[in-house]
């Protein structure tokens, strides 16, 4: 017959597994919470991201629509607009080491000082969506020299740079605005009675400044 000490211990001593399995259990079932809304979160964010993403290339595909538009009316003023690159040309270059730089507050000022109607705003929020843009194509041949300023076959390229905030993605890692910028571009060739758009020539991501 045993001791009605040891028979206590004995009770204090299941009490205590029994409380140290519940402890256990416990936690293991709030890590497994904690990993379940950790992969929700993840997904939601990674699905997010991937319409964002397809939202960015409307946003520019749409730009460049309008940046057709825009320059094929205003083919008088072509080599006004190719001989101010810090106004109408982003593509960094040797021949414009200071381009346009719309994806800044900063950036935006001046060159909406200059033409306002470079910007466009596709969803309807009041803000930037779009910049519109303008460069020479390659019209001259050795031994000529490039003219960059100046159009020689009645063809430029235009193009278009998705700004907005609310039409690009995050990353994933930070929640942070990518700062990869989304250009989409096409030949704009005149044709004497008014404009024809030939043929998209590039499209594509970049960090920091476009170049050609």
């Amino acid at each position: 017959m045993s001791s009605p000490r040891l028979s206590f211990r004995a009770r204090r001593a299941t009490r205590g597994a029994t409380l140290l399995l519940v402890v256990l259990l416990i936690t293991v079932l709030l890590g497994l919470v904690a990993g379940v809304m950790a992969y929700a979160s993840s997904e939601r964010t990674r699905a997010v991201t991937s319409s964002r993403a397809g939202q960015r290339q409307g946003c520019a595909e749409s730009g460049l629509q309008l940046a057709r538009g825009y320059f094929g009316r205003n083919y008088a003023q072509w080599n006004t607009f190719l001989n101010a690159p810090s106004v109408y040309d982003p593509i960094a270059s040797p021949t414009n080491p200071a381009p346009a730089n719309p994806r800044t507050a900063a950036g935006r000022a001046p060159i909406k000082t200059a033409n306002a109607a470079l910007f466009a705003d596709l969803d309807g929020d009041g803000k930037d969506d779009v910049y519109l843009y303008i460069r020479d194509n390659e019209d001259e041949f050795k031994p000529l020299t490039p003219e960059w300023n100046r159009d020689n076959d009645q063809q430029v390229v235009v193009g278009a740079i998705c700004i907005s905030e609310t039409m690009i993605p995050r990353r994933g890692d930070t929640n942070q605005l990518d700062p990869n910028a989304l250009a989409v571009e096409g030949i704009l060739q005149y044709n004497g009675g008014g404009h024809a758009y030939t043929a998209q020539t590039a499209g594509g991501t970049g960090s920091g400044n476009l170049n050609r």
